[in-house]
């Protein structure tokens, strides 16, 4: 009998185009999910992890209007180079979660499979948290990276 388990993390990231640690005013802003989905299968010995699919969505929402300058052009280009820094990290994360799902082993039951599955997943998920944090507070939101909001 399959077992199911699934998990969303929603993770808020804010990207602040002004170029500073303090994220005020936002004119960007990019959204993280990560949703995992595991069944079990009922074997010789035990249940074991049988498909996990692990999702990825990241969406970013800028200004309609940037200004139309060489300056503010470029600053647009390494901000979305930024958000792909983040994007690998958290790509990351999703592949490390689903490697850690596919390996857990057999349990006594599908229930006691899930469970487990389930703490592996929020453990998982926090590491995601904090890798996507701690890199952002660690370039200063991209500001050490060169994203540096134009003078206008």
């Amino acid at each position: 009998m399959p077992a199911a388990a699934e998990m969303t993390l929603k993770a808020r990231q804010t990207v602040d185009v002004y170029g500073s640690s303090a994220l005020e005013p936002n004119l960007a802003d990019v959204d993280y999910s990560l949703s995992w989905q595991l069944s079990g299968q009922e074997g010789e010995q035990g249940c074991l992890p049988a498909q996990v699919l692990v999702s990825l969505t990241a969406t970013v929402t800028e200004p309609l209007e940037w200004p139309q300058t060489p300056d503010w052009q470029n600053y647009r280009l390494a901000l979305t180079a930024y958000e792909r820094l983040v994007r690998e990290r958290a790509l990351l994360a999703a592949e490390w979660l689903e490697r850690s799902l596919f390996e857990l082993a057999p349990q006594p039951s599908c229930d006691q499979l899930r469970r487990v599955a389930d703490n592996v997943g929020y453990h998982q998920l926090e590491i995601a948290q904090t890798l996507l944090r701690d890199f952002q507070q660690q370039n200063d939101y991209g500001r050490n990276l060169g994203l540096i909001r134009p003078v206008q």
